[in-house]
């Protein structure tokens, strides 16, 4: 089954998506979100009526076997996700789209929830408050990348350990924050499951089942739970591309095991916890296509699921890839397969670039790393005689211009989309490069007064640093006044502000239109109408509000709020003028 989003009702799923991708674009809000969510989760785990999955009646802790699945809902089985918030955001939308009013969808994800990427935090939270949201009704298992957070480089080679939560590239006043929630989720992957099985004989688990060898030595459920190493096989363990066979991981370094007979496997598992396991739903292997059946272990057996719509290399066939999620209903599962609009992924990516530490690789001579990793922090308070402190204060910004200029032109095209979080990081990125500093302030305060009060403070910050620097900043000005009207409400300051662009600009239309309106919110008619016909004088064609008494209807002021913003002035490129922002 394709899902391509030309229906109505397919649009209005994908418009709640474009709006909730933007909202994660805030890094930092995005790993508080999630530092939050593990707590809840934290809690939820464990025995009782109110715990993971419990409307599925589950046995066990870290192998569940679960007893009831509703015949008439879907259960929905979600693959390796890696920092892909726009195809778990649209495979959410879906869900729920789809789900019966009033209820929440049965869910299973199948681990990779990060991958190392700039939207691990966002994707984390995402999960786990769905999670907490609806705990008997979700599951959450682990796979390989939320494994290795509780492994370490002299357990398992550094090329070897897959790239997860903490290497997800953050400004350097977030790693401190994201530390803490590597730490706090580390423990939590401790106590999430590793499999479920599921009636009809289907295994959920992220990547295969333990080789025959070694469950052979087991007995019961109770053994299996109590052998670590046979837990991590779930998550580790691999399947042959060609052969149906399991290939033993090369835990902790040693070199992998021989193969082994799959079916045996999952006979052993039959025999262990006593219900019938014959079909197995994983994730692991990114398909190129989204999704692929393992034909060669037997029609309908092995289904592997890729819920990412990263774009493919072209050793891989080029192209993007179409995020995938299994759908088991009454014994069968089918394949849903998500076509997400191409403009859609773009604006996603610019919000979260998967490849862009490369493209400044590739392009620049010194890179400067505005984004920073754990692993790279570690390293450094390792290898360096000197604190990191130290460090800061001695070293010399690098002037990267190709760096800044990628960075830049994401954040005005984020700007052109309405992503506010996301333009306003990649203008900070951009200014992290150390050139044309102002432009990048100037576009981030946009950001900021657009995102309303929330973003108001810092809008003012940034627009008094840069008057700081030039007190004849017309554009910072106005931009402050903007805020200051459009935020606050506060005539009297926007007042002040737009006063002094007149007297910078005097034929400044926007200046002269701006400041009749601050007028007209004071009651001040006079002084308004003479500014509304400076205004028209320089060419505005902007309209004037019906009422200048200062009682101005509700719906009449949002909308010329709404007009005032798009005036608000940003810098299209590195070296341009200013423009108004509804020219973007």
């Amino acid at each position: 089954m394709t899902v391509d989003f030309k229906e109505p009702r397919s649009k209005m799923i994908l418009e709640r998506v474009r709006q909730r991708v933007a909202i994660w674009g805030d890094s930092g809000r995005a790993i508080t979100r999630a530092a939050d969510a593990v707590q809840t989760a934290d809690r939820l785990i464990g025995p009782g009526p109110g715990a993971m999955g419990a409307e599925f009646r589950p046995n066990g802790r870290r192998i569940l076997r679960l007893n009831e699945i509703a015949e008439n809902e879907p259960l929905w089985i979600i693959g390796d996700v890696r920092g892909d918030v726009l195809a778990l955001e649209t495979t959410l939308g879906f869900i729920d789209e789809a789900t019966e009013k009033n209820r929440s969808p049965q869910i299973v994800f199948l681990g990779d929830l990060t991958g190392g990427m700039m939207g691990d935090a966002a994707c984390l939270a995402i999960a786990l408050e769905r999670f907490a949201a609806a705990p008997t009704r979700t599951i959450v298992l682990a796979g390989d990348r939320e494994l290795a957070l509780r492994t370490s480089s002299a357990d398992t080679a550094e090329d070897r350990k897959p790239r997860g939560l903490e290497e997800m590239p953050v400004q350097p006043a977030q790693v401190k924050a994201l530390e803490n929630l590597v730490r706090a989720f580390s423990s939590l992957v401790e106590k999430l499951p590793v499999a479920a099985i599921c009636p009809g004989g289907i295994l959920l688990a992220h990547s295969a089942p333990p080789c025959v060898s070694v469950l052979s030595t087991l007995h019961t459920a109770d053994e299996v739970e109590a052998q670590p190493d046979v837990l991590r096989a779930f998550t580790l363990n691999r399947l042959h591309a060609r052969e149906a066979r399991v290939i033993s991981s090369a835990l902790h370094g040693a070199t992998a095991g021989e193969s082994e007979d799959f079916s045996e496997s999952m006979s052993a598992l039959n025999r262990i916890f006593g219900m019938p396991v014959t079909r197995m739903v994983r994730g692991q292997d990114a398909a190129p296509e989204g999704h692929r059946w393992f034909r060669n272990y037997g029609e309908g057996v092995v289904l592997t699921l890729t819920t990412m719509g990263d774009v493919l290399t072209n050793d891989a066939g080029g192209g993007r890839r179409n995020p995938c999620v299994a759908r088991l209903k009454s014994g069968r599962l089918r394949v849903v397969r998500f076509e997400i609009p191409e403009d859609l992924a773009l604006t996603a990516e610019q919000i979260f670039p998967r490849k862009v530490a490369a493209a400044v690789q590739e392009n620049s001579v010194s890179v400067p790393g505005p984004q920073f990793n754990i692993s790279q922090t570690q390293t450094a308070r390792t290898n360096s005689p000197t604190s990191p402190t130290q460090t800061a204060k001695g070293a010399a910004l690098t002037v990267d211009i190709q760096a800044a200029k990628i960075y830049f032109e994401r954040g005005v095209r984020l700007l052109a989309s309405r992503a506010w979080p996301g333009a306003r990081q990649a203008f900070q990125e951009a200014g992290a490069a150390a050139t044309e500093v102002n432009a990048c302030m100037l576009n981030e305060s946009v950001a900021c007064l657009s995102m309303g009060l929330p973003g108001h403070q810092d809008a003012l910050r940034l627009c008094r640093g840069l008057l700081l620097k030039n007190s004849s900043n017309a554009h910072a000005h106005f931009n402050m006044g903007v805020s200051y009207l459009t935020s606050e409400r506060n005539p009297i300051e926007a007042g002040r502000a737009f006063r002094t662009v007149t007297q910078l600009l005097p034929q400044f239309s926007d200046g002269w239109w701006a400041l009749g309106l601050a007028f007209s919110l004071r009651a001040d008619r006079r002084s308004a109408e003479e500014a509304f016909a400076k205004a028209a004088e320089y060419g505005s064609v902007l309209a004037r509000p019906n009422s200048m008494e200062g009682i101005i209807p509700a719906r009449e002021l949002t909308a010329m709020f709404e007009v005032l913003r798009g005036r608000a002035q940003y810098h299209p490129t590195l070296s341009s003028e200013p423009a108004p922002l509804a020219d973007a």
